[in-house]
């Protein structure tokens, strides 16, 4: 097997291990050996492991900022419409990987936000990022009267993430994405439908 001393493919493999198996459960080890590489080369870009989180937190958000951007941006479609496509796209990815990973965000909160406060505040900031995101967009339904006037976008947004969150973890415990798809109906069907 070739070596790999690229920062970027290093975290790459890391991430697709630690998806998989757990940030606690994924030993340096593991990472050097499927990565293929000498445990000095991989000191080198990370001084700890706790900087190797930081590293996948990051490589997951340019990720999926690249899978929401297109939808995020696609003016063809009603802002609500999006928000919905968004998590949909997610789902696809999920139910893809026969409900196993799952959002590393919510992985790692779970998993490391009590034990590893510099992960934890990366991890909120991604989740404020998101939540600013969708703010945006039902704050523009509002205007469009797809979503009732008097509700707090911000506040909207955060009930979104974390109802996927919540049923994210429900698919996997499972093993059905049939949680996810209440969430879009529960949310996009009855809650959010035709209010003005």
């Amino acid at each position: 097997m070739k070596r790999i001393h690229n920062k970027d493919d290093i975290i790459q493999v890391g991430l697709d291990i630690v998806l998989s198996r757990g940030f606690n459960a994924t030993g340096v080890e593991a990472i050097l050996k499927q990565a293929n590489i000498p445990k000095g080369s991989f000191y080198n870009f990370f001084p700890s492991k706790e900087d190797f989180a930081l590293a996948i937190i990051d490589k997951f958000i340019e990720i999926r900022g690249e899978t929401f951007q297109p939808i995020f941006t696609d003016e063809s479609l009603p802002p609500l419409e999006r928000i919905k496509k968004s998590f949909e796209t997610l789902i696809v990815l999920f139910d893809d990987n026969n409900c196993a990973k799952g959002c590393l965000i919510g992985n790692l909160g779970l998993e490391m936000s009590d034990h590893f406060d510099k992960v934890r505040q990366h991890l909120e900031l991604s989740l404020q990022n998101w939540t600013k995101v969708l703010s945006r967009l039902l704050i523009q339904a509002q205007k469009e009267k797809a979503v009732a006037p008097d509700m707090n976008a911000e506040m909207l947004a955060e009930g979104l993430i974390a109802s996927f969150e919540g049923a994210l973890l429900c698919a996997k415990v499972k093993k059905s994405p049939e949680p996810l798809h209440n969430f879009i109906h529960l949310y996009f069907n009855v809650f959010l439908s035709k209010r003005k």
